[in-house]
């Protein structure tokens, strides 16, 4: 599907602030309706600094995925507006359901009232994550590392299957047998991910890494039962989610460990095909 800036301008009555969905490190996202079909418009912000290596980025790192738990990048824009500026946009698929981070943090209800998410549910979506990075990291034509793996960046469709979403900081990881292609392609040369999510070893200038995708998953998990960002006021000093989770353990807290234990069972197996 092509489409042009007039187009996407028209499906998101000129990327009205109602339409708008939410606003990330490289753009803000709009619903819009192209022809006929619910879609998520990214218009890339071109002050944000790399917009373009983040760009190419996530085409490159979407342009020959197929997984059902992987948001669906319909095509993609560049072009120039009505006042001869570029413009570039990513047009995906539209998920009714929000992220994992709102759910997570009770701002979305169901149909029938209730708050959050069931326990079944929560360990079904650590399932499509953990699928979503397996694929990515081991089946894929071509290896990726997500980089930014976050409850913000998964997104949740009507029937509750999550999709990982946002490349914008993806790696693209070549073989370095292949004549074609002697480096990876990122983004950015600087910090990749989002503090809380990203392994100690980043900050010292560590590669991004498939392990790092995987550190990420792990805090995921740990937030998804305890319903505690690695982020939240509630820690102080230098308590973290992490240390928190493992003083209860030790301590015999009613913190709901056995749903931390399930989760962990459940998911685990999942990221390590092909070790």
């Amino acid at each position: 599907m092509n489409v042009s800036y007039d187009e996407l301008r028209r499906a998101t009555e000129t990327f009205n602030p109602r339409n708008l969905l939410g606003v990330g490190s490289f753009g803000s996202v709009f619903k819009g309706v192209i022809r006929g079909v619910d879609v998520a418009v990214k218009v890339i912000d071109l002050k944000a600094n790399g917009y373009y290596k983040g760009f190419i980025a996530e085409c490159e790192a979407l342009r020959n995925v197929r997984h059902r738990n992987l948001v669906k990048l319909i095509t993609s824009c560049s072009s120039i507006d009505f006042k001869n500026n570029e413009f570039l946009a990513l047009v995906y698929e539209f998920l009714s359901n929000v992220s994992l981070e709102e759910w997570i943090k009770g701002k979305h209800r169901k149909t029938v009232g209730t708050v959050g998410l069931s326990l079944e549910e929560r360990v079904n979506v650590a399932i499509d994550i953990a699928s979503a990075l397996d694929y990515l990291h081991n089946d894929c034509e071509v290896h990726v590392v997500h980089c930014d793996l976050k409850p913000s960046n998964i997104l949740l469709t009507e029937d509750m299957v999550a999709k990982v979403g946002d490349f914008g900081l993806a790696r693209v990881l070549f073989d370095a047998s292949d004549d074609r292609h002697h480096a990876s392609i990122s983004s950015t040369h600087v910090l990749k991910g989002s503090i809380g999510y990203i392994p100690p070893e980043y900050g010292i200038g560590e590669k991004p890494s498939q392990a790092g995708d995987v550190y990420g998953f792990g805090v995921m998990l740990l937030e998804l039962s305890s319903g505690k960002s690695p982020m939240d006021e509630f820690f102080e000093g230098d308590q973290n989610l992490i240390s928190w989770i493992s003083y209860g353990f030790q301590a015999g807290e009613r913190m709901n460990m056995r749903d931390v234990l399930r989760l962990l069972k459940e998911a685990k197996g999942m990221l390590i095909k092909g070790n």
